[in-house]
This record gives structure tokens, C-alpha cells and sequence, in this order.
């Protein structure tokens, strides 16, 4: 997989700026401020539909212009492929070839990635939605049938709770039955995910010299069976709350290191290890899902890591394929392809 060129057009901080990437590490270059990290948005965008910085898609468009308008040419299984997707503040527009949709979510597993931020570290020490999120978007990227009963079980959700907070059980095992079929499958295919993840991060962790005895990823949900009698035998409670407290949507990732739980008994160093190791793991899950190499991008490169842990990142970054990283302005790192950002150019 080798995404080749990218054009930007009143995205963020850039008006209308084109780039051609390497197939291996490409080193992303310049000051604070000037728009390393939109350039990684953008490509975080066409791989996921969403930013990893925003939920709304309006704070992506350039000020004072209608919308934006992003097109990327890659490469895949040795066939040249263009892509392009645009928001206009109220319409979604995708074009992958000569097919068109209307919604992101047709943009999940077309340039599967994995983003690595200093920043997400919220993924070991926030909330467990934060967890949920990690989960559900890496399924997405490569499950098409995950992402169906996700939106299925939040549609069923909503209508469930509806009726909770209008103190009515009237249908409501309807929309319990609803729940239930979906809710079976994003639990089983959650817990093969996370099995998954869990058996490549004991090596990861080795390479990483994370200081621990154990690395384990547990996945606990709250309902895993009987769903719709335990939802029966809650709605009293429930009724009361005016909200569903239990199911997939309230489940979390445990992430243990050695033996205690990471979120509270873990230092700040051991918890950005933590991440990359998650990170890295979730990047090899997909390279066995699509039987290529996902793009990865790692914004702040080395931010938070000591010197020998920086080394051993360094070290490891020929193996995995496209690399994009953001780095301050005379970084010494080699690379294939060096960007440097300067007031939302892109110089090469």
C-alpha cells in the first residue's frame, strides 16, 4: 500500500497545497503551528472518516471558505487508485475510482492506518469511551459487518432509550430484541479482536523495554450473554435513570501491567510505552486482516519517550512499510522523503 500524492484544498491551515510521498518514511518538518499535524489529519481523514483531533467536521474547513476538498492518489494490490472526499459544511461527498457515496463511513478499509499521538494516551489513562473508541475503530477499518451492527445497535439504543426517559415500556422489548442481535455480535467480535491484540503485545512491550513483568489486554463486557432478559430485569432501574446502563455501549479495555491496572498504577513514561505498544499491535493486527501493510503515522515523533526508547522506535520504523511523521524543524532522522511545512506550504 503506498499512498503516493495528496492535495489539499482549504483544509485547516492549507489553501491549496499538493505533496508526492515515498513508499517508506516520510519526515514531516517544520515549526509550531506552521501544519504538520493537518497534514496528518487529512490522511487520518481518508483512512477513517473522522479526525483524531475534532468531532466536527466544520472546524476542519479553512476559515472564511465555503468547504474543503481532499484528493489522494494511492496505490494497492499494484492498482493506482484516486480518491476524493469534500465537505461543504453540510454535505458529505466520497468518489473512490468512478463509485460515489454521501457518507464517510464508506472510507473505512479503502487506506486502512494506524495513528500513534502523545496525546492519546487517553487511550491508557481516559475515560472508558476513550477505550471504546480504540476498539470500534479498529474493527471498522476491516470488519464492514461490525460497522453495520454498531450503527444498528446505537440506532436500537436511542430508541430504547426514548422510552426510558419518557417513563414508557410500551414496545420497548422491541427495541430490546434489536439491541440483542447486534449486541452478540460486537461482543464476540470484540473479544476476538482484542485476543488478537493481546498476543502481539508481550513481544512489542520486550522491544519497547517497557518496565514490566506482564502486558495483558482484557476485555470484560458488562452484558455478554442473555442480553434482552438482562435488560428486562434492569428497565426498573432504568426507567428511573432514564438511560440504558448496561451492553456494548458501556463496556471497557482492561490494561494491565504487571498484575495492576495501568490507568492508576502506571508512571507517565510507562503509559506513553503502553500506547505505543497498543499502537503497534493494532497496526500488526491490520497487516494480518488485509495482508498488507497499513500506513502509520506518528505525530511528535519521540515526544515523551526516553533516549533509548526513542532509539528502539527509530530502529524498528523501515518495518512498517509507509511511514508519516511529524517532527520539529532539523530532526535528525533519515527518512526517504523529507516535507517541510512552512505557513501551510508543503516545500519539498
Amino acid at each position: 500500500m503506498w499512498l503516493k500524492r495528496l492535495y489539499l484544498h482549504n483544509f485547516r491551515s492549507y489553501k491549496k497545497s499538493q505533496v508526492m510521498f515515498a513508499p517508506g518514511i516520510n519526515v514531516i518538518q517544520g515549526a509550531n503551528g506552521q501544519g504538520k499535524t493537518n497534514l496528518l489529519e487529512a490522511i487520518y481523514l481518508l483512512s477513517t472518516g473522522r479526525s483524531f483531533r475534532t468531532a466536527f467536521l466544520n472546524d476542519l474547513i479553512r476559515h472564511d471558505t465555503p468547504g474543503f476538498f481532499i484528493e489522494a492518489e494511492f496505490e494497492r494490490d499494484g492498482i493506482e487508485q484516486i480518491l476524493r472526499i469534500s465537505f461543504d459544511g453540510q454535505t458529505r461527498k466520497v468518489q473512490h475510482n468512478a463509485t460515489n457515496y454521501s457518507n464517510f463511513a464508506n472510507l473505512l478499509g479503502l487506506l486502512p492506518s494506524v495513528l500513534f499521538a502523545p496525546h492519546d494516551v487517553n487511550l491508557i489513562s481516559g475515560a472508558p469511551a476513550d477505550r471504546r473508541r480504540f476498539i470500534n475503530l479498529h474493527i471498522a477499518q476491516s470488519d464492514p459487518l461490525y460497522v453495520h451492527h454498531l450503527l444498528r445497535f446505537g440506532k436500537a439504543l436511542k430508541q430504547r432509550n426514548c422510552l426510558l426517559k419518557a417513563g414508557s415500556k410500551q414496545g420497548i422489548d422491541i427495541w430490546e430484541a434489536e439491541m440483542a442481535l447486534s449486541a452478540l455480535v460486537l461482543v464476540q467480535k470484540r473479544k476476538h479482536a482484542v485476543e488478537s491484540l493481546h498476543s502481539k503485545l508481550t513481544p512489542l512491550a520486550k522491544a519497547l523495554s517497557l518496565d514490566a513483568d506482564s502486558f495483558e489486554l482484557n476485555y470484560h463486557p458488562s452484558i455478554a450473554t442473555d442480553f434482552v432478559n438482562q435488560w428486562a430485569s434492569h428497565r426498573g432501574k432504568e426507567l428511573i435513570l432514564g438511560a440504558t446502563q448496561r451492553g456494548p455501549h458501556r463496556d471497557d479495555l482492561n490494561i494491565i501491567l504487571s498484575g495492576k491496572n495501568a490507568k492508576s498504577y502506571s508512571s507517565e513514561g510507562q503509559k506513553h510505552s503502553c500506547l505505543a505498544a497498543l499502537r503497534f499491535a493494532e497496526w500488526e493486527a491490520l497487516q494480518e486482516r488485509f495482508d498488507d501493510k497499513p500506513l502509520l503515522g506518528i505525530d511528535d515523533f519521540g515526544v515523551h519517550l526516553d533516549a533509548g526508547r526513542f532509539a528502539t522506535l527509530t530502529d524498528r520504523l523501515g518495518s512498517f512499510g509507509q511511514v508519516f511523521l511529524t517532527t520539529p524543524q532539523g530532526a535528525n532522522i533519515q527518512s526517504d522523503c523529507a516535507i517541510t511545512i512552512k505557513e501551510g506550504a508543503c516545500l519539498q
